[in-house]
């Protein structure tokens, strides 16, 4: 596109009002006012209904007139303004033709230079996360910068204000973890279920004391469990085979197994948990 700059001449636009008058207005006006006052409270009867019919009529017909000549009049009076529209419109249509093609263009280079800068932004983040212990997954991109209004410096220090929060919270996280982690095995709980409730945003002090009741509940149920064992075993009797038979009935209700078991530490701590809450009797065998 050339760069020489095209000089608009000087134009100005004509307007001159053209008045209306209705002539003898005065004096159409002083005889509309006596039929006003003449019929405003007439009371049609027999005797002037013929002459009510002919002042209707005429009225009527003077309402016509002045609406037909007030019509008329519109529409010549108006005729100047419909040309000078079409005038304008036609050259605001040929600026158009200019001004569009200039707007598709800056938009594509706006897009390009927000793509530009979305790319440098990303690059600053990557460069800046290992030196504050973060990932560049973990820092939330803000909009805001890719406005031409922000510097370079400012999202530097927003960039860097953004990971120093990040990494706050991770190790928070991370300290928490460990708490949860130790106090759940401190009191032979699996902590996985715990650590998550911690990661979607749970209260540490809450945990810990939810993990205290289950341990309560826990022993209540062994106890609970032992009782009935107690007075089971008062009626149970165990052989020679190791067998535990009712001697009420007869019915085999325990038998003990060997079992050589491979497993994860996680695996491990999950099968001890079930088996205590089951009442499943286990201990160590060299």
């Amino acid at each position: 596109m050339a760069n020489e700059v095209i000089n608009l001449p000087d134009y100005t636009v004509d307007y001159q009002p053209v008045p209306i008058k209705i002539n003898n207005l005065e004096g159409l006006q002083a005889s509309i006012a006596q039929y006003v006052s003449r019929y405003s409270n007439l009371v049609i009867t027999e005797d002037n209904v013929t002459d009510s019919k002919q002042v209707r009529a005429k009225l009527n017909k003077l309402k016509k007139a002045l609406d037909d000549r007030r019509k008329e009049i519109k529409r010549n009076y108006n005729q100047p303004l419909r040309e000078f529209e079409t005038e304008v419109k036609k050259l605001e249509a040929s600026i158009d033709m200019i001004i569009d093609p200039i707007d598709e263009g800056l938009g594509e280079l706006e897009v390009q230079r927000r793509e530009q800068r979305k790319a440098d932004v990303m690059g600053l983040i990557a460069e800046m996360a290992p030196n504050y212990g973060v990932g560049a997954d973990e820092v939330e991109f803000d909009p805001r910068w890719l406005n031409k209004s922000i510097s370079n410096k400012q999202i530097t220090q927003e960039v860097a204000s953004s990971m120093t929060v990040v990494k706050q919270a991770k190790d928070k996280l991370a300290t928490a973890t460990t708490m949860i982690t130790k106090y759940a095995q401190a009191v032979d709980v699996d902590p996985i279920p715990w650590i998550d409730q911690l990661k979607q945003g749970q209260d540490v002090q809450y945990l810990l004391q939810a993990i205290d009741r289950q341990v309560e509940s826990a022993k209540e149920r062994e106890r609970q469990r032992e009782l009935k064992q107690q007075a089971a075993a008062e009626h149970q009797q165990e052989t020679s085979t190791g067998k535990i038979v009712d001697t009420d009935t007869g019915e085999v209700v325990s038998l003990t197994r060997t079992l050589k078991i491979t497993a994860t530490k996680d695996q491990m701590w999950g099968l001890s948990s079930y088996m205590k809450k089951n009442g499943i009797k286990f201990e160590a065998v060299n």
